[in-house]
This record gives C-alpha cells, sequence and structure tokens, in this order.
C-alpha cells in the first residue's frame, strides 16, 4: 500500500510524534512534530481509532465497566459480564466490520434463543483504499512464526487479460498454501476489485480446499478471477522444482545402491571363492 500511495505522490512521516497543530490562517495549519519537523497544508485530519458509542447508556448502572474507548469485553458468544446484555459491533471492539458486526448479532441473537452456532472460521477483511486491500485467513509472518513450511504463489495484475482492460498493471494476488497437503492457508489482494475476488479463496478455504482446485478449475475469460489460476499455477511450479530435484536425487541414489548391492555381491563371491580354495589346499 506505501508503493502504490508514494507511487501517486503521498508523502509517508513513519515514526513521528505531533506535539502541536496551529491555524494560520483559515485555509492553512501547522503540523509540529516532534523531531523537529514542521508540516504546512490545507487542512488537518486526526485519527484517533474506533470508540464505541457508550458515553451516554450510563453502562455501570447495568454492572458494566467500559474500557477507555468505551468498548464491552464479551466471550464468545457476545454475552458481556451481565448475562442477559449482550454486545456487538464497535463496541466489542476489533475487527469493527460491517459485515462481521451483521454475524455478531445474528450469532448473538441465535444463543439468546439457545441456537447452536459454529465456532467463527476465517473472515476476510476489506480496505476500501485506492487501491483495495482484502486478505483472509494467515500471512506470511504468522506462518514462519508458527513454523508451517508454506509455498507463495503470485498473480500480477498486469498478466490478467481484465486487468489490463482496467488499467491496474501494480496490482497482485498472492496464494499461501502448506508445501505438503498444498491446503490453501491464506490469500491477500490489492487492486482492483480485492474486496470481491477474495471470497473465491475464502470458499475454498472454508471447505478444507487445496490450490490444485484453483489450477483445475476454469474461470470465465476475462475476469479478475482468473488471478486465482495464474497464482496456482506459479506456486505449483516451485514445489513443482523441488519435487522435479527430489526426484532425480531419488534415481541417483538406486543408481549408488544398486552399485554397492552389485560390490557386495561381488565381494562376496570373491570371499567364498577364496575360503574354497584354501580349504581344498589344505
Amino acid at each position: 500500500l506505501l508503493y502504490h500511495a508514494r507511487s501517486i505522490g503521498m508523502v509517508f512521516r513513519l515514526g513521528e510524534n505531533v506535539v502541536k497543530i496551529n491555524r494560520l490562517a483559515a485555509d492553512r495549519a501547522a503540523i509540529q512534530l516532534e523531531s523537529g519537523k514542521r508540516l504546512v497544508a490545507e487542512s488537518v485530519l486526526m485519527a484517533v481509532g474506533r470508540t464505541g458509542d457508550t458515553d451516554t447508556l450510563n453502562l455501570e448502572a447495568a454492572g458494566l465497566s467500559p474500557d477507555c474507548r468505551g468498548r464491552v469485553e464479551c466471550n464468545e458468544h457476545h454475552e458481556t459480564a451481565v448475562p442477559h446484555i449482550y454486545g456487538v459491533r464497535d463496541v466489542v471492539g476489533f475487527p469493527a466490520l460491517a459485515s462481521v458486526s451483521m454475524e455478531q448479532g445474528r450469532r448473538a441473537v441465535a444463543h439468546m434463543f439457545g441456537e447452536e452456532e459454529r465456532k467463527y472460521q476465517t473472515m476476510p477483511y476489506g480496505l476500501f483504499t485506492i487501491p483495495e486491500i482484502s486478505m483472509i485467513g494467515e500471512n506470511e509472518e504468522e506462518l514462519t512464526a508458527r513454523k508451517v513450511p508454506y509455498e507463495v504463489g503470485v498473480a500480477r495484475f498486469r498478466e490478467i487479460a481484465k486487468g489490463q482492460i482496467a488499467g491496474d498493471r501494480m496490482g497482485l494476488l498472492k496464494l499461501l498454501f502448506h508445501r505438503e497437503t498444498r491446503q490453501v492457508l491464506g490469500v491477500h489482494v490489492i487492486g482492483d476489485s480485492a474486496t470481491e475476488i477474495v471470497h473465491i479463496g475464502q470458499a475454498v478455504m472454508q471447505f478444507g480446499g487445496t490450490i490444485d482446485y484453483f489450477r483445475d478449475t476454469v474461470f470465465n475469460y476475462p475476469t479478475m478471477a482468473e488471478c486465482y489460476k495464474v497464482a496456482a499455477f506459479d506456486g505449483l511450479n516451485k514445489i513443482g522444482l523441488d519435487l522435479q530435484l527430489a526426484e532425480e536425487i531419488t534415481s541417483q541414489e538406486q543408481e549408488v545402491l544398486a552399485q554397492v548391492d552389485k560390490l557386495v555381491a561381488e565381494t562376496g563371491a570373491a570371499t567364498r571363492a577364496a575360503k574354497g580354495k584354501t580349504a581344498s589346499t589344505v
């Protein structure tokens, strides 16, 4: 995202702390940074994150204690510390997405009426930025930390006909899959229609599918969904090189073992012949 943003002229000052904001004129503001830098702009937008709109609810009277951001703690069924009070959406914190919030509400109501609900499976995340970003499952850092043997398959939008039609030459789709079982572990997309096409990977992951599904499936042409097939080919080619090398090593090992067996047989025959000659001499 940083790369894309910088390519359209955006400037990022990361790791900085704001110490003062001054209005210089009706259309000018100055931001003073802790490092000594001074930024002047037409306007300033301060993002402080999401908070629960609970200030006027007097939650303490109901036996609840919200945190500094107005959020209340809930269990997996969205019950608060007071069993008959439930919490969903921004009031319970991360991920605070509209799609997830609807599911939270449905599950809370189901629990109220004693309906059994399956545990949460992997949920997609979508950022409606320019370009769009969407993801589901684990990322490379998480898989590395868990020491999972994974491989990566990548499709760049400039390789896809629909990407060329849309004029998106910077977007990409990345598949993460297990090297041994080939199970899909994560899907990460950045670019045009990212928040739409991520659901194809979500469906395959929900059913424990493998990357072979994308290799064997025919996608409409031209569509952004084709990225899955291209990414699957890319990933399978990588492990294919490894398998080819393993087969070559196995072949070499078999040749060596055959030579060893031949040498052992010849040595055994020579030993028996020598013993027979010695016995006849005696």
